[in-house]
C-alpha cells in the first residue's frame, strides 16, 4: 500500500493501529447510487395460510424487509441523469391472530406493490446496478372472514435503492484497536471497601 497524498492526511489518528501514516485501501462494498422512500396508507384483503389452525381475531398484521423484484423494467429519459423505474415489489406478510381457546397461531401470507418512480440509474460499466426493494408493513385496523381472509388498513413504507457491488479506494489509519470490554458488577461490598479504613 503506499502512501496517501490528499490534504491532512497525515494528521494523528485515534485508536488506529497505523499511528499517522495514511494508506490507499481497497475494500469491496455495495454501492447505493440512488435511493427513495414511498409512504402510503392501503386497504387491502389477503388470503393467510394458519396451518390448518382456526383463528378467531387478529392481533397485528406486520411486513418488514427485503422484498422480491419482478416485472423491473427501466428506461432512461432523455436530457435527464434519471430513469423510469417499474417494478412489483413483493413481500412477506405475517399475521397473528388469536385462537377459540385464546392462544396465539402465526399465519404467513404476502403482498405485492407496483412501482412506477424515476432514479438515477448508471448506465455504463461491466457491472449492472441492481434495484432493490423493502417494505415495512403495519395494520393498524384488521378483520377476519372466512376463516382465513384477513382485511388489513395498513401504514406502508417503500424503500427503493439503486445499487452495484464495487471496489472503492479510500484513506485509512490501519485496524481499529478496540478497547477492553467493561463488565457489569453489582457489587454488595463496594460501599463499604470504598470507605476510608481509618476515621477522619
Amino acid at each position: 500500500m503506499s502512501n496517501c497524498s490528499i490534504r491532512n492526511c497525515n494528521s494523528p489518528a485515534i485508536c488506529s493501529t497505523n499511528g499517522n501514516v495514511c494508506e490507499k485501501t481497497c475494500i469491496e462494498v455495495k454501492k447505493v447510487f440512488d435511493a427513495c422512500i414511498q409512504q402510503r396508507s392501503i386497504s387491502t384483503t389477503m388470503t393467510v395460510d394458519f396451518g390448518g389452525q382456526t383463528p378467531v381475531s387478529i392481533v397485528s398484521v406486520n411486513s418488514s424487509g427485503a422484498g422480491t423484484v419482478s416485472g423491473l423494467s427501466i428506461t432512461p429519459i432523455p436530457g435527464t441523469p434519471g430513469s423510469r423505474v417499474t417494478y412489483t415489489l413483493t413481500v412477506p406478510v405475517t399475521v397473528v391472530a388469536t385462537d377459540q381457546a385464546g392462544g396465539l397461531i402465526t399465519g404467513t401470507s404476502s403482498i405485492s406493490f407496483d412501482e412506477d418512480i424515476v432514479l438515477r440509474v448508471p448506465q455504463e460499466g461491466v457491472i449492472a446496478p441492481t434495484v432493490e426493494g423493502t417494505a415495512v408493513l403495519s395494520g393498524l385496523q384488521n378483520t377476519i372472514s372466512g376463516g382465513n381472509v384477513v382485511t388489513t388498513n395498513a401504514c406502508v413504507t417503500i424503500i427503493t435503492k439503486v445499487t452495484a457491488e464495487v471496489i472503492l479506494v479510500v484513506p485509512c489509519y490501519g485496524y481499529l484497536v478496540l478497547p477492553p470490554a467493561q463488565e457489569y458488577t453489582q457489587e454488595a461490598c463496594g460501599n463499604v471497601f470504598n470507605a476510608p479504613v481509618f476515621p477522619r
